[in-house]
């Protein structure tokens, strides 16, 4: 079975071969080639549609997350400020209950001096009326007589 001498011998056939063949590659692939192109082609344009889509929602959620950390920080900033606002509202409500308390402790160190002086003086005046009386009750004890006042 010599190739060459067969193709000698039937060299008339070679053309309908070559007919024959394509013919079944015409077949094959408007049967076969075309249909799997097709589904591969939707299949990539799918792939492809995802892909944005899923660009397009991770952009979203950046953005997303972007606003939610602005908001976030702006209400830090107001919560900041808010406690600033009560503790100086807190303090100035002491500062000014520290100086009522002030106000009525001295006027009470006022009136207890006053009072203490009142007494102090008293005390010296009823002292000093009877120091007289003392002295002559001393100067009688010593002398062994009553004196006369």
């Amino acid at each position: 079975m010599d190739i060459i001498g067969d193709i000698q011998n039937n060299w008339w056939q070679m053309p309908i071969i070559i007919a024959m063949v394509l013919v079944y590659a015409f077949l094959l692939n408007a049967v076969l080639f075309k249909p799997i192109q097709q589904v591969l082609q939707r299949r990539k344009e799918k792939s492809e549609e995802a892909d944005k889509l899923s660009m397009r929602s991770r952009r979203e959620l950046d953005e997303k997350f972007a606003a939610y950390e602005k908001e976030l920080l702006e209400a830090r900033r107001q919560s900041t400020k808010v406690k600033e606002s009560a503790r100086n509202e807190a303090l100035g409500h002491r500062a000014t209950i520290l100086d009522d308390v002030r106000k009525e402790l001295s006027e009470e160190a006022k009136k207890a001096e006053a009072s203490l002086q009142a007494e102090m003086d008293e005390a010296r005046g009823e002292v000093e009326s009877a120091v007289p009386g003392l002295a002559r009750m001393a100067a009688g004890k010593v002398l062994g007589r009553e004196v006369p006042a």
